[in-house]
Formats: structure tokens, C-alpha cells, sequence
């Protein structure tokens, strides 16, 4: 959906009290559907005594000129009051490119953005499709992977192949129709998180 007002970006900032993301409220109730995982691409799953995220489903606003994005958490454990990181999608000032139709975006126009994320790979659907984002300033998109299921491969045990597929692990991504493909990845073992910058939609998800 896209709006073509300068002041519906004015109305939702000052609606989320000067925040940069416009989003509805998370809704645990939303019903999760698996995204279907392909030969070819190994993506991570969550482990068997992972947390539930926040929400499987969220969208907010995007408006051109203006900073926005989004962040998914898990549910907070014992003793917890924010859950651990899941996913965070920026989207910077004048990040906006192009609508779903390939019309140039104008200063003030606004996109609704919707993430559907998998819930048991580490997989997310963006919509609308055919939007693109500027290459001098793209969006990024950030996993977290602390929760992940540490047997990568499969078979039973967790072992020093485990740890060396580790170290390929990256942000994969395909466009309609298309084959997955890696994508240039910045990882950071110590978090553990993996990072993406975002030229257009797509599915996404994390991979060795």
C-alpha cells in the first residue's frame, strides 16, 4: 500500500510520540505459517527450547525523508523484562527508492512495510515486493542467532563441524521465482548476530 501525502508521515510520527517506527501494536495471536525451506540453502532453525518470538507478523510504516524500521524480540525469560533480539530492520532517511510498481518515490510518500517471519527456520518474507531502496543508502537487515539449534548439519551431535559451519553462516536471499543466493555478510561471532544491507524485497533468511 502506498500513500502519496506528505502529512500522513507528520501524523504517524507525532502519533508514536517522535519514534522512528509506526508500527501497530505486536500481536501474539497471529496464526505463524512455515516458509518453505528449498534444497540447496541450510537455514538456521530455532532450537527446541527457544522462547516464542514477540510476533511472527509486523508492519509499519515507511515514509521517504524519514528514518524507520523495526525490531523483533523474543519473549522475555525469568527475570527478564525485554526478550533477546531476533530481528532489526533499519531503514534510513532517504533510504526509499522505488514503489512496487517502479514509480520514483517523492519526499513524503509512505509504503506499508509487512514482515512475515518464519517460525521455525530463521526466515522472513518482506512485502510489498518490487520496492527498492537507494545504493548509496539502503536499508540493513540484522539477525540474532543466540537461540539457534547449535547441530547446523543435522545429524544428531554437536561437534567441531558444527563449529566450522558456523563460521559460513550469512544472509541469504531470493527474489520471486528466483534461486536463493548468499549474500555480502558482516558476522559477528560474539553476539552471535549476522548483518545485510537490503537493496530491494525478498525473502530472507540466515544460512551456512
Amino acid at each position: 500500500m502506498i500513500v502519496r501525502r506528505s502529512w500522513v508521515c507528520a501524523i504517524l510520527v507525532v502519533a508514536a510520540a517522535c519514534r522512528d517506527v509506526a508500527a501497530p501494536p505486536m500481536q501474539r495471536a497471529v496464526t505463524a505459517v512455515s516458509l518453505p525451506s528449498p534444497a540447496g540453502i541450510h537455514m538456521l532453525r530455532q532450537a527446541p527450547g527457544a522462547p516464542a518470538l514477540e510476533t511472527y507478523q509486523v508492519s509499519f510504516w515507511a515514509c521517504d525523508g524519514e528514518a524507520s524500521g523495526v525490531v523483533v524480540n523474543y519473549l522475555p525469560g525469568a527475570g527478564q523484562t525485554v526478550g533477546q533480539p531476533f530481528l532489526r530492520f533499519s531503514v534510513p532517511k532517504n533510504s526509499m527508492a522505488t514503489d512496487p510498481n517502479g514509480t520514483r518515490l517523492r519526499r513524503g510518500d509512505s509504503v506499508l512495510i509487512t514482515l512475515t517471519i518464519d517460525p521455525v527456520t530463521f526466515a522472513v518474507d518482506f512485502q510489498p515486493s518490487g520496492v527498492w531502496f537507494s545504493n548509496g543508502v539502503p536499508a540493513e537487515l540484522t539477525f540474532w542467532y543466540q537461540n539457534a539449534d547449535p547441530d547446523l548439519n543435522g545429524d544428531g551431535v554437536v561437534d567441531a563441524t558444527d563449529a566450522q559451519l558456523a563460521q559460513q553462516i550469512a544472509v541469504w536471499g531470493r527474489a520471486a521465482g528466483r534461486r536463493w543466493t548468499a549474500l555480502p555478510s558482516n558476522a559477528d561471532p560474539t553476539l552471535p548476530s549476522v548483518s545485510t544491507t537490503v537493496q530491494h524485497f525478498s525473502e530472507y533468511a540466515v544460512s551456512w
